[in-house]
């Protein structure tokens, strides 16, 4: 049975989730409709033992390579460092630590309704870099860039890539060797139903342009349902390509009073 705790505390609710791993912005994050809330809701459909989503069993089942998992602890809004360059590092949803035939798995969870992935990366690391005061986001980027796709930060289709998508990556992959992991998961959880149907499109795109950014363009979409990959990286010395790493994403489709 898969455990949710936050700093010692076991989540036995979606009050307890609010209570104990709040979204960044607290309250203005966490109501109806919105991926904070839902993921807590769909983890918590009743006070008691959590369950896992049907659509994230049905996403780890339909890939022979993760099929069989089973979720042993959970922790919401999980903070990973992935470089020296200070500030916060990659503020994970949820990750997920579990077993799969005697390994080691990890899946970092990215829940979304229609908020986007971050800023546009080298728009971000431009306009860093031209700030008024000293800023690490740009030598952040570079260490993404190379670590990820192995291409500097100038490179005009990393630099369309979504900050918040490479962020994501390389938390998981941190938190794949932290755990001595045999595979890793960057797993986005759509929210359907309060949403704005251009930004969901808008989303689907961004998404899809990373991993055919990532894949060298091999692979050039990814529905709901799908787990894509094997990916493997570079790496640097903050986090590195042993692990394979698969990318997925799942939906849940909510009414308008959820």
């Amino acid at each position: 049975m898969i455990q949710i705790s936050k700093s010692n505390n076991e989540i036995r609710s979606v009050e307890d989730w609010f209570r104990f791993a709040p979204p960044k912005k607290g309250q203005l994050q966490w109501k109806d409709g919105r991926s904070a809330k839902e993921l807590a809701k769909a983890w918590f459909p009743a006070p008691g033992e959590p369950q896992v989503p049907g659509e994230l069993t049905a996403l780890t089942e339909s890939c022979s390579a993760t099929a069989g998992v089973t979720w042993q602890r959970g922790e919401p809004e999980r903070v990973t460092t992935f470089d020296d360059c200070g500030g916060e590092g990659r503020n994970a949803d949820l990750v997920l630590w579990g077993l799969l035939a005697g390994q080691k798995v990890v899946a970092s969870i990215e829940a979304k309704a229609d908020e986007e992935f971050g800023k546009i990366a080298g728009e971000y690391a431009d306009k860093c870099a031209n700030a008024d005061r000293p800023s690490r986001v740009p030598d952040r980027l570079e260490l993404l860039c190379k670590g990820l796709l192995n291409v500097s930060r100038y490179d005009p289709a990393a630099g369309k890539l979504r900050y918040q998508l490479l962020t994501g990556l390389a938390g998981a992959l941190v938190e794949a060797r932290n755990h001595d992991a045999s595979i890793a998961m960057f797993i986005v959880h759509e929210f359907l139903g309060v949403t704005d149907p251009e930004k969901v499109r808008a989303n689907e795109e961004d998404l899809r342009n990373f991993v055919s950014t990532l894949s060298k363009g091999s692979i050039t979409s990814i529905s709901a349902g799908q787990l894509v990959g094997p990916f493997t990286v570079p790496g640097n010395q903050f986090f590195d390509g042993t692990s394979p790493i698969y990318i997925g994403k799942c939906r849940r489709t909510i009414g308008p009073a959820a």
